[in-house]
């Protein structure tokens, strides 16, 4: 929409505010195309320039965002704040050593940006590895540690030195800032892998000092599931589920919880056969079959993943991840794969049907992807048992499966219903064995992960994921 005063004049100021507050609602297409009237009316307007490529980066568009905000700064607008968004779009490219340069970029304006200290970390640990030469960048750069740049040091030190490392040093930074929930959290997150009845100290401490934090309030009910308190937790999810009866999170702390205790409705979550669907992708038009279409989206994603080492905060362990946007690729295979997938989903709603349990009171028959990613796992490599407490409906796709997986012998097969939390000793009940082309199907909020797979220094195995909600 294009605004038109009563003298008849669009003046780029009206339409600037306009597609920032677009911006501001998460509505980054349609800030895209408001930002370019802006741009056509003032070409000299370095901030329109920098809002396009904020937009740009936020829909995924990272060649665009990296073009628009070195016009930006170009066009005189050079700050710590355009530095940045330069700095990310190349981060998402997998540029990393001239991501690097351009983070360090921003902390020479700004060495307190906690956002480029946060993005120059995980640069490295992507590029190198080491999570000990990570910490040391950003640590040498920010002598003094607020709550937020403790928390990415203490998930470098969970990859140098597991879960203890990362424990350890947020219980020490929580002696000089005991009242920092984020901390608090942190630890307890931490503990249930190593010291579950500290994990339920700290657990209880966030919510006594932030009883009306939801996510604190999941964390006290994992914490008493570690502990083996399984009443208790069933008892802290159907109070969370009294708020939000969509709480993921909520959902899968209630299917342990009952599993713990042997209680019958745990079957009403994890109702297997009933709810985990597999079946093939759709060959899309332009495509004589499937084989093909894999092969070219194949080499397309393997064209993408540049990264050498897992980001910090995903599940996967020796392996790459990037984030898709079909939309807006350039390569035909990657831009087909929502056609392929389409029908597969469809299908897999019309088969779930409508129902009163907590998945299919939802269907209503309409759907949109919330997130798309690929990974690329290499052998040894797997995903730590999780959930997506943001989804509806979760996927694993497979692309190109390395020859170990087809033995039989269940390496690199996606596994349900094994908690994360070691002291909870419920092992996985259900396996589906990928297939090249294959999707399955099943609720977010189901305990999921891969067994490791065998193999040489060359096998990878390809897959894309995403999750869906409601339309």
């Amino acid at each position: 929409m294009t605004i038109t005063l009563a003298d008849g004049v669009v003046r780029p100021e009206d339409l600037l505010r306009q597609a920032q507050e677009l911006l501001a609602q998460g509505r980054a297409h349609a800030a895209i195309g408001e930002f370019r009237r802006v741009i056509a009316l003032a070409p000299t307007l370095g901030i329109a320039e920098l809002g396009l490529a904020v937009a740009c980066g936020q829909c995924g568009d990272d060649a665009a965002a990296e073009r628009a905000a070195r016009k930006a700064i170009g066009k005189g607008y050079d700050n710590a704040g355009a530095r940045y968004v330069l700095a990310r779009s190349l981060f998402g490219q997998r540029r990393h050593d001239e991501a690097d340069a351009a983070f360090r970029h921003v902390l020479q304006l700004e060495p307190s940006h906690m956002p480029a200290l946060a993005g120059l970390g995980e640069s490295v640990w992507q590029r190198t590895g080491d999570a000990d030469l990570a910490a040391t960048t950003i640590a040498t750069i920010a002598p003094i540690h607020p709550p937020e740049l403790v928390l990415l040091l203490a998930k470098l030190a969970r990859q140098a030195r597991g879960h203890a490392g990362e424990l350890g040093m947020l219980e020490q930074e929580l002696e000089r800032a005991p009242a920092s929930l984020a901390l608090r959290l942190g630890a307890a997150r931490a503990a249930m892998f190593c010291a579950p009845a500290r994990a339920l100290d700290h657990a209880l401490t966030a919510v006594r000092a932030a009883p009306r934090d939801k996510g604190a309030y999941a964390l006290y009910g994992d914490a008493l599931l570690a502990n083996g308190r399984a009443a208790d937790a069933a008892a802290v999810a159907a109070q969370l589920l009294q708020v939000d009866g969509h709480d993921g999170h909520a959902l899968a702390l209630q299917a342990s919880a009952w599993r713990l205790s042997g209680d019958p409705r745990y079957r009403e979550l994890y109702d297997y056969t009933r709810f985990v669907h597999a079946q093939p992708i759709d060959t899309p038009a332009g495509w004589a079959d499937l084989p093909a279409y894999l092969r070219d989206l194949s080499r397309c994603l393997r064209g993408m993943h540049g990264a050498r080492f897992h980001p910090l905060d995903q599940t996967l362990q020796g392996g790459s991840q990037i984030e898709l946007y079909p939309e807006h690729a350039q390569d035909p295979a990657l831009r087909a794969f929502a056609q392929a997938i389409a029908g597969p989903i469809d299908r897999y709603l019309r088969m779930l049907g409508p129902g009163a349990d907590a998945l299919r009171r939802r269907n209503q028959g309409r759907w949109r992807c919330n997130g798309m990613w690929s990974v690329l796992l290499r052998a040894n490599g797997f995903h730590f048992n999780h959930f997506h407490g943001q989804g509806w409906i979760s996927s694993a796709c497979y692309i190109d499966l390395p020859e170990s997986i087809g033995t039989g012998n269940g390496d690199g097969w996606i596994k349900f219903g094994e908690p994360v939390l070691p002291t909870t000793a419920l092992g996985a009940e259900y396996f589906v064995k990928p297939e090249p082309g294959l999707l399955v199907l099943f609720p977010s909020w189901m305990w999921h992960g891969t067994v490791p797979f065998a193999g040489t220094a060359q096998a990878t195995r390809l897959t894309i994921a995403f999750d869906i909600v409601p339309a």
